[in-house]
């Protein structure tokens, strides 16, 4: 059923702190910490007539409410913590499976967090499930079995990769890793070598080589008989490769496990990966490929991207060229590069720093965008001239402008100041050019962003993050149908979009009067938040005001003093048409 989702913190946050009540101002400075105490305070009032009207209409009490206190309310919720936070002294072999199974995604995972104080909670949440996560990995260890069941085996991969020096949980991995044949770390000759990430201490300090993982293929269409038939090719080229001088391989059991995971950019630094080959099954015709692009990791750059013919006599060609391309063109990325792979790699201090504030800006909250900040302001204290740091501080200033939305015109003025530190910097950096593009868009300078973005594609004509912005600049520029071009291209090049490339899509498509489709590229959002009135917009111009007034609910869930003639004032639009036609549906759905 749908519920507030700041109700629901706040019976998350009773649940699991073992309280049945507490103060109204203690959880105003919780949700909203990081604003001014009287306007956290009437957030708090607007979001507590909400649920009351709510609880009324459900007729359940799930939180009570007095003058000075919030507490949980006279009906039982039963929920997912109730057998994590049960007291219990020992962890039998069953508890801790079910255990296992209610840690396996992270606490919260999908929660916008708006203060300081309930990103901090959450990740001593976090810290405490993975203790016990450990506790019940380690009880099936002495219950005398090898971590044969796959979830049991998935957990203790996740404790080792986020503490790499825990040697009671590598030895039970080690001991169900080499029952698997195909798993087992292979020496090569000649400097090439596949590791299982598992079992092998991470040394980015004293690696020379730079590291490459091939990821299996993403398929959504095709059957399991050419899944596992490109997934063995796949495994095959990665064997073949091990005879390189220059690049060793990650084994394709760990590839196949960092397919899987939610934050690949945190993974790649764990495990100081420097090039990724992406892979997708695509079907033409009556025929399958494989679509490849190689990305240098330290720039998220792609470095080249190709299709594959699986079929007839183009399939031991397709095995042979991959793996001689592959060959070729790392070595020559690798000899070509030397020096910029330097700067990150070699100056390992400021290389750590740059890509904690790249995951960082994973998650658009503020306190993540102000950590990135941080992390990129530290980057550059080491050296100034490390452009990706630039271009990255750039990209920060601009989200904290875009997340606050006060039209904060210092904060664009930062991002733009940084963009021209990157170019100067590096001009040859197409992450400059981009970020400089960004800024002018939203400067309304639509026709400079234009011409930066197309400086910044000509120097990564298959940089996937910078097409989409690419698209989203022409789609803010009233040239929505080439905007969704771009978008489309950027997402074929970038297979696992992430969800900023489907809600500019949806943009575009609303702008062209496409309205379901509109909300189908919302629906492949991981975190559909922030196009809730963009979700609004659609129903309304749909007719669907039900649907559309479930929208308008959930932003004001999330943003109590949301004011439409504020917003559009903030979104940036060369034609008038485009800024009428977008309020025109947030007006229908209700705002």
């Amino acid at each position: 059923m749908a519920f507030p989702q700041m109700g629901l913190i706040v019976l998350a946050f009773l649940k699991a702190s073992g309280l049945p009540s507490c103060a109204r101002p203690e959880i105003a400075r919780l949700l909203w910490g990081d604003v001014d105490p009287h306007q956290a305070y009437a957030n708090l009032r607007k979001t507590i007539s909400r649920i009351l009207g709510r609880q009324a209409e459900l007729g359940l009490e799930l939180l009570s409410f007095s003058k000075t206190e919030i507490g949980v309310g006279a009906d039982t919720a039963d929920t997912d913590l109730d057998d994590v936070l049960a007291d219990s002294s020992t962890i039998d072999k069953a508890r801790a499976r079910r255990l296992i199974s209610s840690l396996r995604k992270e606490f919260l995972r999908d929660t916008r967090t708006q203060s300081t104080a309930l990103a901090n909670w959450i990740v001593r949440e976090r810290e405490a499930h993975f203790g016990i996560l450990r506790r019940c990995v380690l009880a099936i260890g002495v219950c005398g079995e090898d971590l044969a069941n796959r979830s049991t085996k998935d957990a203790a991969i996740r404790l080792l990769e986020r503490d790499p020096s825990d040697d009671a949980i590598r030895a039970l991995l080690r001991g169900a890793m080499f029952q698997m044949g195909g798993d087992r770390a292979v020496a090569v000759a000649n400097h090439g070598t596949v590791l299982p990430l598992p079992l092998e201490e991470r040394t980015l300090s004293t690696q020379a080589l730079p590291r490459l993982v091939l990821l299996p293929p993403l398929a959504t269409e095709a059957d399991h008989e050419t899944v596992s038939f490109a997934t063995a090719l796949i495994e095959d080229v990665t064997i073949g490769l091990c005879s390189m001088r220059s690049v060793s391989v990650v084994a394709p059991y760990s590839a196949a496990k960092i397919r899987h995971q939610t934050d690949k950019a945190a993974t790649y630094e764990r495990h100081a990966i420097s090039y990724v080959l992406d892979t997708r099954l695509t079907r033409e015709g009556g025929h399958h490929s494989l679509f490849a692009q190689l990305i240098f990791f330290g720039s998220d750059e792609v470095v080249w991207a190709e299709r594959f013919e699986l079929h007839g006599a183009g399939l031991l060609r397709s095995r042979r060229d991959l793996a001689l391309r592959l060959a070729a063109t790392l070595t020559q990325q690798i000899h070509a590069s030397e020096a910029i792979r330097s700067n990150y790699e070699h100056d390992a201090d400021v290389y750590r720093r740059f890509l904690r504030g790249q995951s960082h800006l994973t998650n658009l909250s503020l306190p993540e965008i102000r950590r990135a900040k941080k992390n990129f302001r530290e980057a550059l204290q080491i050296n100034p001239e490390f452009a990706p740091a630039q271009s990255g501080l750039s990209r920060s200033y601009f989200l904290e402008w875009l997340v606050t939305a006060r039209n904060d015109a210092g904060l664009l003025s930062a991002a733009e100041r940084h963009a021209r530190n990157a170019i100067d910097a590096d001009p040859h950096l197409s992450a400059g050019y981009k970020e400089l593009g960004v800024a002018k868009l939203y400067l309304c300078q639509f026709d400079e962003s234009a011409e930066f973005f197309q400086k910044a594609e000509a120097l990564s004509p298959h940089y996937a993050n910078l097409i989409a912005s690419f698209g989203d600049a022409l789609i803010q520029g009233s040239r929505p149908a080439e905007g969704l071009t771009k978008v489309k291209h950027a997402i074929e090049l970038n297979p696992i979009a992430p969800d900023e490339y489907f809600w500019t899509a949806a943009g575009a498509c609303y702008s062209l009067g496409q309205y379901e489709d509109a909300l189908n590229y919302i629906g492949l959002m991981e975190d559909r938040t922030p196009a809730d009135r963009l979700s609004a917009a659609s129903w309304g111009m749909l007719g669907d005001m039900r649907k559309a007034r479930q929208f308008v609910r959930k932003t004001f869930d999330v943003h109590p003093t949301f004011d439409l003639d504020t917003w559009m004032a903030l979104v940036p639009f060369k034609e008038e048409w485009q800024r009428q036609h977008y309020k025109e549906g947030l007006v229908k759905a209700g705002f």
